[in-house]
């Protein structure tokens, strides 16, 4: 099954770099500066969320293999010894 190709979007790249140097009243260093600031922000963010993620990920493996790892262990290749509390 095929899928019909996505609408290009329209590039208004010209138009944004436009507004931020108008903003920056037509520094163009200033623009530049401002931007690469935003790109920081952005990239702390993304860290900050990968960071959070990776933790979620890892509390949803132990959440849920909780109570199961018994079965996990009896169905080991290798005996494990264990006792199960009475």
């Amino acid at each position: 099954m095929t899928r019909p190709a996505p609408e290009p979007v329209p590039d208004d790249l010209e138009a944004s770099t436009d507004d931020v140097i108008a903003a920056c009243e037509g520094d163009a260093r200033a623009a530049v500066r401002v931007l690469l600031v935003a790109l920081h922000h952005c990239q702390a963010e993304l860290e900050q969320r990968n960071d959070e993620v990776a933790q979620l990920a890892q509390d949803i493996s132990r959440g849920y293999s909780r109570g199961r790892w018994e079965d996990l262990l009896t169905r080991a290749e290798v005996p494990i010894p264990y006792k199960p509390d009475d």
